[in-house]
């Protein structure tokens, strides 16, 4: 039974959730590791988590879309939906602290089934996904990296292609983790990370927090014990000095080699749009798995993708926002807009001025964002009709639009000028302050009609007292 407001404590717990909740489809019959998962995930929408049985030639489980929606992801934390920012923002500000697997309770999980070295196969051992058409070949894209320096613990996630038994090309981008590559190449010694496999929601989503709510130094994992409302338990890895989760259900243990490139992609990115370029090497030194381990696969560009990148902005953004105007009641990252580049944002406003403050604190709050809409606290944020009704009654261009000048942009914006800036835009559809919201038109008796199913006739409501 799902515990309010407690996150479930890893993939397995997750999975039992979406089964009792009815948001898990099970496909029993094997399907292949190259694009046929990935297409069967697809076709079965977002709704429901995706469980194969049996994929590719590891003959191995397989989870998908285990964040393909918010009702999947608030199922997961144990919460409402519409309260999943509010309960994020808890744990950024309450986070608990990871704790050492406790010796008196055996082997850890992880470390069920252990190999190292040249035994290690990457091929065949794990159902690695091939996705899209003109990929270049499998790519673990659901793998959270863990890697440390000088204390400091970080939590990412880099595309990784399957090159062979034991390596992979890692794409790593001007963020924490590439501040630790940047002194290990210094020293020209190889950088030991480990990447996980088969993570619950708030792990997944702990990862991509941005680096503005979880900067350098920060510990994701106490996100995801804020959220569990318990430690992150930890064992040490086998062939690098690293703690690794212990519920994950697969970790593999290796090297980021130093000063060292090769040809990577091609591969389509989360925008559609196919990269390709020169990138480091990754080598395992260990495959660690839970017994029946169950992989992970997430379609780049996918709605779970989205949202396990996004949804952590709504947390983000509500407190920088009510930061600055302390009447900030919802916050929406838009899936339309990549769940980064939109957000609607409902205010109840106290004073002039509150809507405009808003959309300067929601830019500062969250560099990637190009438009924010700012709305009354009475209408619903995640309600696309609602919101294009109140700016359609309520938005006047010429007082209520902000225009930000050319600042920097994020890369994936396709639309940036050549030295990666772009304007950004505020739009006002609140009502001036004071003024009551307008009374919606409807039908008394409305609520209690009931149609049949097909053709024939209904009977006749009591829609009032007859007299």
């Amino acid at each position: 039974m799902t515990r309010a407001g407690i996150a479930a404590a890893g993939l397995r717990e997750e999975l039992d959730r979406f089964a009792a909740a009815g948001l898990l489809l099970r496909v029993e019959h094997p399907v292949s590791a190259r694009f046929e998962a990935c297409a069967h995930a697809a076709e079965a929408g977002d709704a429901r988590a995706v469980l194969f049985a049996e994929v590719g030639s590891a003959a191995r489980a397989v989870a998908m879309n285990t964040t393909g929606s918010r009702a999947l992801v608030a199922t997961s934390l144990g919460v409402r939906p519409e309260d999943f920012a509010e309960r994020y923002l808890e744990a950024l500000s309450a986070p608990v602290p990871p704790e050492a697997w406790p010796a008196e309770r055996g082997a850890p999980p992880v470390h069920e089934i252990v190999v190292e070295g040249e035994d290690i196969d990457l091929t065949t051992m794990l159902p690695v996904l091939t996705h899209h058409e003109h990929d270049g070949g499998p790519y673990i894209t659901s793998g959270v990296v863990f890697g440390e320096h000088d204390g400091v613990r970080n939590l990412s996630y880099h595309r990784m292609q399957l090159r062979g038994p034991r390596e992979t090309g890692i794409v790593v981008v001007q963020r924490h983790l590439h501040r630790m590559l940047e002194a290990a190449d210094a020293a020209d010694e190889p950088l030991p990370v480990a990447v996980a496999i088969g993570l619950d929601a708030g792990m997944l989503l702990a990862a991509a927090t941005s680096g503005s709510a979880a900067p350098y130094g920060f510990d994701e994992l106490g996100i995801v014990g804020g959220l569990r409302r318990e430690p992150v338990r930890l064992v040490p890895g086998r062939t690098v000095p690293l703690q690794v989760p212990a519920c994950a259900e697969i970790v593999i243990e290796g090297h980021i080699l130093p000063n060292t490139r090769a040809e990577e992609g091609p591969f389509a990115e989360f925008d559609g749009s196919y990269e390709h370029g020169s990138e480091r090497v990754f080598r395992a030194s260990a495959l660690t798995m839970r017994r029946g381990a169950i992989y992970q696969g997430l379609v780049s560009g996918s709605v779970p993708q989205l949202n396990i990148m996004g949804l952590p902005n709504e947390a983000v953004l509500l407190r920088a926002i009510r930061a600055a105007v302390p009447g900030v009641e919802r916050v929406h990252v838009t899936l339309g807009g990549l769940r980064k580049f939109h957000a609607i944002v409902s205010v109840r406003t106290r004073i002039a001025g509150d809507a405009a403050d808003a959309i300067v604190a929601a830019f500062a709050g969250h560099r990637d964002l190009k438009q924010v809409v700012v709305v009354d606290h009475d209408v619903d944020v995640f309600d696309a009709e609602a919101v294009e009704r109140a700016v359609a009654t309520a938005f006047q261009p010429d007082r209520g639009l902000v225009l930000l000048p050319r600042g920097r942009g994020n890369p994936v914006d396709r639309s940036l000028d050549p030295d990666g800036t772009t304007s950004r835009m505020g739009i006002d559809a609140t009502r001036p302050v004071g003024s009551e919201p307008p009374v919606r038109a409807r039908i008394p008796g409305r609520d209690r009609v009931r149609l049949p199913a097909g053709g024939g006739t209904a009977p006749p409501p009591e829609l009032s007292p007859r007299g």
